[in-house]
């Protein structure tokens, strides 16, 4: 008698346990949806504006254009003239010689020109680098914007994989209430729940930072975010679209021919600033002396140098050996650019295909056998290792949509980042723009001064 009522007593007990797991479950997945429902979606557009506008306010660009502006107007200016004076005697009885001269250097051979038109380049290469600057910055939104779509996505999955895990832990409690199950195979049911709710916990803090990641991009720490699309409308199907206006916008393509154009003026500035441009000498001559009277004369030369030694020769083979191979680079990254790109593009097109069957036939079927199996264990057809591997199944199932996506969703952003000449990298590294800014930063204060002498 004691023995029946120790059993009841330990059943009696793993029911309240159970129950009270039940209504923590309960709660959390009424704290979840609550939360959901206060959320605002976001769309990726509302993603890029913001993070645009955030980042419009450090002015780095209107920075740069300022300078390569003011580059323009100071490679216009002629160098300065010189003006010397001397004078020989100081004493009374001594001859007296006042000279006083001015020399302006003249530019004949063209260099205040290659100096404007390489200040010109210049500025050429800081409204494409604007451009490709705008372009990578939509990319790092985009990956971040995608990466909490997934973390979502994945949070669902886990959400009802915790579900499915309750409702099998009810369905063998109960059999073991009834006595046609062990002790060990409920101890097994409460281990695997418990690791389900702690694999929730993690999604959940997954899906905080990554939040908190997005919204840092503009400026904000902002939890309430939320993407809110199904499963089906997550996928990158606008990759080879996209792909294709950056091919044809080709911004990568300009940046390099301007590169060659930047390397043949500072070829052409090398050859003006090796030739002898002559210098206007123009003064006069006071000579006073004690025997004679003052005596003024007007002192016009030329003085040219003579450009035996340094002709910058060795200089301008420099930077033709650096276009030369520019130009040899150029046309061995396009083909093997555009190959990568055609193998990534063929690899998202099979993820999506093995995407679309897991989400259309995988998971519904799965779904449908752990449903059936779990019906037919309370019924007393199946046994506790059924149950388990049909919902193990269904778990895989899921999680490798999850998988497929997140996969899917990399190759399009490597894609579409090297069709704009960009390391994949560079775009989906967590602190992507702030090294974008950062490398910005440093090349602003690296911009040189063009032209205009001393």
């Amino acid at each position: 008698m004691s023995k029946y009522l120790s059993l009841s007593s330990r059943k009696q007990h793993s029911a309240f346990r159970l129950s009270l797991m039940g209504t923590l479950l309960m709660g959390m997945f009424s704290s979840a949806v609550y939360a959901a429902s206060g959320q605002a979606q976001l769309t990726l557009q509302q993603a890029i504006q913001q993070t645009r506008q955030y980042q419009q306010s450090q002015e780095l660009w209107q920075t740069r254009q300022q300078i390569a502006v003011a580059n323009i107007k100071q490679s216009r200016l002629w160098v300065n003239p010189a003006l010397s004076v001397a004078q020989k005697g100081f004493a009374s009885d001594q001859e007296k010689e006042l000279s006083i001269a001015i020399s302006q250097p003249l530019d004949v051979f063209g260099q205040r020109k290659a100096n404007q038109q390489l200040a010109r380049i210049t500025q050429a290469q800081t409204d494409l680098k604007q451009k490709i600057y705008q372009a990578q910055l939509e990319l790092a939104v985009k990956y971040l914007w995608s990466q909490l779509a997934i973390f979502e996505l994945e949070h669902n999955v886990v959400q009802e994989q915790l579900q499915v895990s309750n409702e099998n832990l009810n369905a063998i409690q109960k059999r073991y209430q009834v006595g046609s199950v062990a002790q060990v195979d409920v101890d097994r049911a409460r281990l695997s729940h418990a690791e389900n709710v702690r694999l929730y916990r993690q999604s959940d803090l997954q899906l905080q930072v990554a939040t908190q990641q997005l919204s840092n991009l503009w400026g904000e720490a902002d939890k309430s975010i939320r993407i809110g699309l199904s499963p089906q409308s997550l996928w990158p199907s606008s990759t080879h679209q996209q792909v294709q206006q950056y091919l044809a916008e080709n911004l990568f393509e300009k940046s390099r021919q301007l590169q060659l154009l930047e390397a043949k003026a500072t070829v052409d500035q090398l050859k003006a600033s090796a030739r002898p441009n002559p210098t206007v000498n123009v003064g006069m001559n006071r000579t006073q002396s004690p025997e004679t009277s003052t005596e003024n004369a007007v002192v016009v030369g030329v003085s040219i140098p003579l450009n035996i030694f340094n002709r910058q020769q060795y200089g301008v083979q420099i930077v033709q050996a650096k276009q030369n191979l520019l130009a040899k680079q150029q046309q061995f990254y396009l083909r093997q650019n555009a190959l990568q790109i055609g193998s990534l593009l063929t690899e998202l097109q099979g993820l999506e295909v093995q995407f679309k069957a897991v989400d259309q036939s995988q998971i519904p079927l799965a779904t449908q056998v752990q449903h059936k199996t779990l019906i037919g264990f309370s019924a007393g057809k199946f046994a506790v290792t059924d149950v388990q591997q049909a919902t193990l199944q269904l778990q895989e199932v899921r999680m490798r949509k999850v998988q497929l996506l997140k996969e899917g969703w990399q190759r399009a952003v490597e894609a579409e980042s090297l069709s704009l000449g960009i390391e994949p990298g560079q775009v989906m590294a967590k602190d992507a723009i702030a090294q974008i800014n950062q490398n910005l930063w440093q090349d602003t204060q690296a911009l040189p001064v063009m032209g205009g002498g001393n």
